[in-house]
């Protein structure tokens, strides 16, 4: 069974979780998706609502469009709040 709209957000979501940082045709092979343009399009708008809904940060490389979850710029800050003392 093929995940749309919500089901598919979710999973793009905790892909990103799992194996950060990502970008969209990674993320497209390990949800078994084909990776042609279509699925590549379909990924790319889920990541940019999960941006939107702050969820993950992106960044454009090249080509590519890599993403990783907001929570670890939150742990990479404290990080250096502590190594600073």
């Amino acid at each position: 069974m093929k995940k749309t709209g919500k089901q598919l957000r979710k999973a793009i979501f905790d892909v990103v979780q799992e194996s950060w940082p990502i970008h969209v045709s990674g993320i497209c092979k390990v949800l078994k998706l084909e990776g042609n343009i279509s699925d590549i399009s379909k990924v790319r708008y889920h990541i940019y609502k999960l941006k939107t809904q702050r969820l993950v940060h992106t960044k454009k490389i090249d080509r590519a469009l890599v993403a990783w979850p907001v929570e670890i710029d939150r742990l990479r800050i404290v990080h250096e709040l502590l190594r600073d003392k």
